[in-house]
């Protein structure tokens, strides 16, 4: 079996979906809570960019829709801002992948904006809520941790392929 089509990849994959869900259901409290990273859909820009052949923008929906379904969202909520900001990634994918740590961190920003975006958006459309400019905050955390993130991540993929 040719090594792009082993079945390792896809272990790789969902053990780190698992890990996103785990970090993203561990409560924080007070402010700290809008600080957090969308480690779900991170992990699945990673995985976008790294593993096409395996991650494609029907696996990102699927994903968003089962974070709805886990933590109560709206049904599509999650799904749409995540396929449709992974759509805007894949047009883009071979220049992200070709970009230096530093720029990465700074993509892994403007991917997270384009999401918290359209995330309320939906939310403001199906709720009477008031939110602030700390639902943006994300952004930076995520490009922080960018870097620990696609480390990680890689040392997973390597050792799996």
């Amino acid at each position: 079996m040719p090594r792009g089509n082993s079945p390792l990849p896809l272990t790789a994959i969902c053990l780190s979906l698992i890990g996103a869900l785990f970090l993203y259901s561990l409560p924080l409290h007070g402010d700290l809570a809008f600080w957090r990273p969308p480690f779900v859909l991170l992990i699945a820009v990673y995985w976008l960019l790294i593993q096409p052949q395996h991650v494609g923008i029907t696996f990102v929906w699927l994903t968003g829709l089962l974070l709805d379904l886990l933590y109560g969202n709206v049904i599509g909520q999650n799904a749409l801002a995540m396929s449709v900001t992974a759509y805007l990634l894949k047009t883009q994918e071979y220049r992200v992948r070709q970009l230096s740590l530093p720029f990465q961190c700074l993509a892994a920003l403007f991917i997270v904006l384009i999401y918290q975006t359209l995330w309320v958006s939906t939310r403001l459309i199906s709720e009477d809520i008031s939110l602030g400019w700390r639902v943006f905050y994300p952004a930076l955390s995520s490009a922080l941790i960018w870097p620990l993130l696609a480390g990680t991540l890689y040392r997973l993929h390597r050792l799996f392929h």
